[in-house]
């Protein structure tokens, strides 16, 4: 996949879109804190975001935590630039 195609997929959905951000900046590496940290009840919604991430390559989860792969990276990178550019 493209990183176009990887942005555009992730904001095909709001929820999955606030996973990998939270994950990206640092704000939660596990599922538990995800949870907490976006005002979810349910855990479900949650790991089934985690595992789209996972399965697309833009993270990984070791050891119960989650990261951003290289992929990931260049995606959130890509993100970034948008965002500061639409702030001029």
């Amino acid at each position: 996949m493209g990183v176009l195609e990887d942005i555009n997929w992730l904001k095909e959905s709001k929820s999955r879109y606030r996973v990998f951000a939270k994950i990206a900046t640092g704000g939660a590496s596990k599922v538990r804190e995800l949870r907490e940290q976006l005002g979810t009840g349910d855990w479900w919604p949650v790991k089934y975001h985690v595992k789209d991430l996972v399965d697309r390559g833009l993270i990984a989860e070791v050891d119960g935590s989650c990261r951003l792969t290289e992929d990931g990276q260049k995606v959130f990178e890509s993100i970034k630039a948008v965002l500061d550019l639409e702030k001029i």
